[in-house]
């Protein structure tokens, strides 16, 4: 393999039983390969463990833009490295290797489909398996939110279910760490377009808010088997995602339920201020519409109206009025400011009378002051009640109507104001008690299942169900823990029903009743495939069965060519004469058993009427010490049998596929001389076995 970012040359069918290396892991199989880089299934030799490693290699000539790669690619690890939680792939090292430059990092090994393959496969998911899915993907994007750490790249491909529809995010390799700094140029933006967040294709900054917007696509995706904001152009989608709104989910599926159209309308919200501002917000959301429930609105601040704020050396302008032309001194000046058609102006002017020093000239303007607010209403009331029709009577009905519609108004008005307020809930301290002990008990079940301890696990999940029992992930989760527990169960008792009949093979194995050895240990080796005692002491009481049925047949021959001798007396001229006649007897049949195994384990077994042909494993052993291996063989068996005519029964046990596989072929007749072959070969598309008998 040459081809550019491949760390190796040749893959490990090229080298024989030499395994290839990447610095200490050694590699396996190919997992993929990228524009940059290859992912291979290693090794790690000093644990044991299967790992992904994630390689890129730089060559001398690699232009700038490759290089910022790289660094991208180390900054993957860094990112990575600090998240520990469970829906997010665990990154163990990082290095480069002596030999080829190639840098890597070692991440925790998952087996699964992704999201995007899942989709295009066609698989289906349920409305509430999809809302459970992308809700585990929130809570583990909020955790990451929580280092510091912008993922920037959600998308399905990034998206692994493991068995139990178990969600792991991957690819943190353009993630911003929130206290490093940033590789990326001035205007440049990192992500898939389809799923990008209106303010990365503007090139502004991000936060944990555009992972929920890529997030909420990849939910509208699930629930849609469509993209929001689809285009055959970048140029087409980039527009749709900044300035158009997503289609409503009812106008493709009207059997999604409701509650989703609010979640989207929160998660795709252009504006990130109206976003869900944490993943857990999105997550609770998402769990509430599974539930069967309306998710939480999230309330927006009150509007209010803007404050100006002074600061102690700002002064406010005074107000220049110009006065009129004035009588002499003494005039009261009174009549003259009631002349001013400018009631404001004049209601300042006779509040502030008391301060305002002597003018300098008539018509010259001054400075005063602002009038107070109170000084003003008091004038206007005093205006007011100098009216003549003030004084007027009103009659009693005309003043209790105009009262009664100034109430009705103030009613309506109240009442208006109170609906324009938002509704600030009140805290449920039950409930949020009740969500964060599902929370502990879901995340010590899943650390349990990770740990094997299936029955502990079941334990926690049974507690859970008690608290949650309309949950469906729980329900499904609980009826595979107990088929678990009851194959289990199941296994034990027959490994001890096969101990028993191994322990009663060899009594009669002992007692040299090797055909009823045969029998049990058969039964123990059917019921315990892994029994290596089972399977070679089966082998050695068939041997000696067949050596006792030999030795048998070699009497019956012997009887037989002793009666077949006859003496036949005729008689010629008076004389008798004996001759004897000898009919020979033909030889005994034989039967050739051949199969080309494909795997390297199991074993092959063939009777006639209760006499065994061939008893022979798939596999054999290669190499030495260390380099000791099981390869898949040939095998091909000829055995000499006593004619006759008797069922053909064949056994194939394969226990890494679970096969174990039990054919008849009925009523064959072995005729004395006839050669006989049966040829097994194995389908592995569709798992059967073709049996050909010459």
């Amino acid at each position: 393999m040459t081809a550019y970012g491949s760390p190796l040359e040749s893959g490990p069918e090229n080298r024989g039983e030499r395994k290839v290396k990447l610095a200490r892991y050694e590699i396996v199989r190919e997992l993929g390969k990228g524009a940059m880089g290859v992912v291979y299934l290693a090794k790690d030799p000093l644990i044991g463990r299967l790992v992904a490693l994630k390689t890129i290699r730089i060559r001398p000539g690699d232009d700038d833009e490759t290089k910022e790669f790289q660094q991208r690619f180390v900054r993957e690890a860094q990112a990575a490295g600090i998240l520990n939680h469970p829906a997010i792939v665990t990154v163990h090292d990082i290095g480069q290797d002596d030999t080829s430059g190639t840098s890597f990092i070692a991440m925790e090994f998952v087996e699964g489909h992704n999201l995007k393959e899942i989709l295009a496969q066609g698989r289906p998911l349920s409305f509430d398996e999809i809302g459970d899915i992308i809700a585990q993907v929130a809570d583990a994007l909020d955790f990451a939110h929580s280092k510091g750490i912008v993922h920037r790249d959600v998308k399905p491909a990034n998206i692994i279910l493991v068995e139990g529809n178990r969600a792991k995010i991957t690819d943190f390799g353009i993630a911003k760490i929130a206290s490093g700094g940033n590789l990326t140029t001035t205007g440049q933006f990192l992500g898939t377009p389809n799923y990008m967040a209106p303010e990365q294709i503007r090139g502004a900054p991000v936060d944990g808010r555009t992972d929920i917007f890529s997030l909420g696509i990849c939910l509208y995706e699930c629930l849609t088997r469509r993209k929001p904001f689809g285009g055959d152009s970048l140029t087409s989608i980039s527009y749709k995602i900044v300035h158009e709104a997503f289609p409503p989910l009812h106008e493709i599926n009207p059997q999604i339920p409701d509650g989703y159209d609010e979640v989207m309308q929160l998660a795709l919200a252009k504006d990130p201020a109206k976003r869900y501002q944490r993943g857990r917000d999105f997550a609770s959301a998402l769990r509430a519409v599974v539930r069967g429930e309306l998710p939480m609105k999230q309330h927006e601040p009150m509007l209010e109206e803007p404050t100006m704020i002074t600061r102690d050396h700002d002064r406010i302008p005074t107000i220049e009025i110009p006065f009129p032309q004035a009588s002499p001194a003494t005039e009261n000046p009174r009549p003259v400011l009631r002349a001013n058609p400018h009631g404001t102006v004049a209601a300042a002017a006779a509040a502030g009378a008391a301060v305002v020093p002597a003018a300098p000239a008539l018509g010259k303007p001054i400075s005063m002051p602002r009038p107070r607010p109170s000084d003003l209403m008091r004038k206007t009331l005093d205006g007011v009640r100098a009216m003549p029709l003030w004084r007027t009577p009103v009659a009693p009905a005309i003043f209790f109507s105009i009262a009664g519609v100034l109430v009705l108004a103030l009613l309506i008005a109240v009442a208006a104001i109170r609906a324009k307020r938002p509704s600030i809930p009140v805290a449920d301290t039950a409930w949020e008690s009740r969500i964060a002990r599902q929370k502990q008990l879901r995340l010590q079940g899943n650390q349990l299942l990770h740990q094997g301890r299936v029955n502990d696990a079941f334990d926690k999940f049974d507690q859970l169900a008690k608290i949650a029992p309309q949950s469906p992930y729980v329900a499904t989760l609980l009826s595979k823990l107990s088929e678990i527990r009851q194959r289990a169960e199941s296994n034990k008792q027959q490994e001890t029903l096969a101990k028993s009949r191994f322990d009663e093979g060899m009594v009669y194995f002992n007692n040299r009743q090797f055909a009823e050895a045969v029998r049990a240990f058969e039964d123990a080796f059917h019921l315990n495939p892994n029994s290596e005692d089972a399977a070679n002491y089966l082998k050695l009481a068939q041997q000696e069965a067949d050596n006792e049925e030999r030795s048998k047949a070699a009497q019956r021959v012997t009887q037989q060519q002793a009666t077949t001798t006859q003496a036949v007396v005729t008689t010629t001229r008076g004389r008798t004469q004996a001759k004897a006649v000898v009919h020979p007897v033909a030889g005994p049949a034989q039967m050739t058993v051949y199969m080309n195994s494909p795997v390297a384990d199991g074993y092959i077994m063939v009777k006639v009427g209760g006499e065994v042909v061939t008893h022979e494993n798939l596999w054999m052993e290669t190499g030495r010490f260390l380099l000791k291996r099981k390869v898949p063989r040939e095998v091909s068996a000829t055995k000499e049998i006593t004619p006759k005519t008797a069922d053909v029964e064949i056994w194939v046990v394969i226990p890494s596929l679970t096969i174990q596989e039990h054919h008849t072929i009925p009523r064959l007749n072995f005729a004395p001389g006839v050669a006989h072959r049966l040829s097994v070969t194995f389908n592995a598309q569709n798992r059967t076995f073709n049996y050909q008998m010459n």
